[in-house]
This record gives structure tokens, sequence and C-alpha cells, in this order.
């Protein structure tokens, strides 16, 4: 029976195994056949009541997405939100949109892009038209809960935190180290730098390998993220973020198979 081979984590949820290197279409590629990610409908969605009396600005959600050569979608993350509160029904649409995948140079391939996912209240929108009076802010409870959120929007905004801003150290709770074999059986031995982020639920969202010295060492680390998870991200006060992580790994040979 082989020792398992030693991995180095300082602290790395399920994770969408993507190819070292995710496939982008070429931006100088101006051939019919070439084109980006085609999002099959309209990525809008009324506001979530709760919100509604905030008479938010622009309320939106920001992702960044991969689409496989299939046109599933592979991986999202979000970026950016005006309350955090919208994540939730903005990846409901995310999910339930089709796609289409890039093309490039006739032949469908894995590739990322940036969506945003938009809401609308529809009896703000009737309020503009002057189909009805105003429909929120009036009350006194409404003119609070509106008071509040304005002079505490950072409070409420969601993004990416820088490691110094978080409530935490970014926080393993379980990991399980997978290894790929190479054609002889043995346990790979290397190095590589894994880049990821780690959103407010602790999810990690789209791995890529930066560098390696060996492939299997490279897949090995992407199968362990895929067995990881962490706790959910929050900056100061409590507010929820995601977080960038660069991690090198390296994979050293296992007792018996040392000389």
């Amino acid at each position: 029976m082989k020792t398992p081979p030693r991995a180095g984590w300082f602290g790395l949820l399920s994770v969408f195994l993507l190819t070292l290197t995710p496939a982008c279409p070429d931006e100088t590629d101006e051939t019919p056949a070439t084109r980006p990610i085609q999002v099959a409908s309209s990525l809008e969605a009324q506001i979530p009541p709760p919100l509604r009396t905030l008479l938010l600005g622009n309320p939106r959600v920001r992702f960044m997405i991969t689409v496989d050569e299939e046109g599933r979608l592979a991986d999202f993350l979000a970026t950016e939100a005006t309350h955090y509160e919208l994540l939730p029904r903005a990846e409901e649409v995310l999910q339930q949109t089709g796609y289409a995948p890039a093309l490039d140079r006739g032949k469908a391939v894995q590739s990322s892009a940036e969506v945003t996912v938009t809401f609308y209240d529809p009896d703000q929108v009737a309020y503009q038209r002057g189909l009805v009076r105003m429909p929120f802010g009036s009350t006194t409870t409404e003119s609070s809960a509106r008071r509040l959120y304005v002079g505490a929007a950072d409070r409420f905004t969601y993004r990416r935190a820088e490691i110094v801003e978080l409530d935490k150290p970014v926080e393993m709770l379980a990991t399980k180290v997978r290894v790929l074999l190479d054609a002889n059986g043995k346990s790979p031995v290397g190095g590589c730098v894994i880049e990821f982020f780690v959103d407010a639920r602790g999810d990690v969202r789209m791995p890529r390998i930066i560098s390696t010295d060996n492939d299997k060492v490279a897949l090995s680390a992407l199968l362990t993220l895929q067995q990881t998870r962490f706790a959910p991200i929050t900056r100061a006060g409590g507010v929820p973020a995601y977080v960038k992580v660069r991690q090198p790994v390296n994979y050293e040979a296992p007792a018996a198979d040392q000389p």
C-alpha cells in the first residue's frame, strides 16, 4: 500500500474542475466563425420584495461565467452587487438561462465572459410612466429604511475584499488530498501555483493553474480543491464578500518511494 503524498496547503466548497488554462476566444480573430459566448435570454428579474423600499439605484449583480464547449454553465463568480441580498435571485437567473458556447474558427470551445443580471421594480416602472402614485418612501418605516441604507451603502455592497479587510483569515473547514498516479502507478512529484476565488458561502470559484512543473500535480491540486470546503467569507462588520487566493502546492514522493 502506497503512502499518500504530502501536499502543501495553507487552507484551501465544491468547485467545478476546469482545464489547466480555460480556453478563451482569440479576440483578434475576426473570422465569421469566431464568436464569444451567447446568452439565450434576458438576464433580468424583479427586485426581491424586501429590497423594494430601498429604491436602489441601478440594482444589479455582475458575474464572471465559464461556459463549456457544450453550452453548459461550468462555473460562475459574482464579482459585484449593488446589495448582497440580490445574490440568491441573481444566481437563480444565471442558472436558469441557456447559453451557446463560444466558437473559435468554427469549433465550440470553453470560454469565460462577464455578464450582468439587472433588477427592476414594476411599481417604480409604472410610477415613472405616470400610471400610479409614488409606490414607496411615503411611510415613516419606509423612509427610515431608505435613510439607513443611504447612510451606510458600503455595508450592503458585495465586492471583492483584500485579505486585510477580512473579519478573519481564510479558514479551511475540510479537505481530502487527491492524487493522479502516472503511467507507472507512481505518485506525481513536483509543484504548482494555483489561483482561485472563495465566495461568500465558502465555495471555490474559477480555479486556474498559474504555473506547474508537472501536469499530474496540477490536476491533482484541482481535484483536491473539489474536496475542499472553506468558512464563509465576510469583511469587516460581517458583510458578505469574496476573496482571491494564490497558493503554491507541492507534492512530495511518499517515504516508500524515496531512495
